[in-house]
């Protein structure tokens, strides 16, 4: 797997968050996912994907920016900065993060394993 690969599916799930896409989003992740927020909540798998399919979050656009991928071996991290829109609770939002992406080599493929933001300084 080279670096553009792995920012490939990055992109993969970032259109796929906006399209709602979950078909694409099951395949993408890892069924052990550790997705934790800027605002210091987490979500498994099952917990990331039900807020959307409930219609509590929706991903209006998602704009990377600065992305570097390390790669070792079997797991792929991706660093970058990464702006949000999207409606949570009925409200639009518009986040500014810092981000780290992991991804690993399973059976099944490169699947999302985790995530973590912190909201960028001002």
């Amino acid at each position: 797997m080279t670096e553009q690969e792995i920012l490939g599916l990055e992109d993969q799930r970032f259109a796929a968050m906006i399209a709602e896409d979950f078909g694409t989003l099951e395949a993408l992740t890892h069924d052990e996912l550790v997705y934790t927020h800027g605002h210091g909540g987490g979500d498994t798998k099952a917990s990331w994907l039900e807020t959307m399919r409930s219609g509590k979050t929706h991903y209006r656009k998602i704009v990377p920016g600065e992305r570097k991928v390390r790669l070792f071996g079997d797991v792929a991290l991706v660093t970058g900065r990464l702006d949000y829109e999207l409606e949570s609770a009925g409200q639009p939002r518009s986040l500014k993060f810092v981000f780290l992406a992991v991804w690993a080599k399973t059976p099944r493929g490169w699947q999302f394993v985790a995530w973590q933001t912190t909201p960028r300084p001002a």
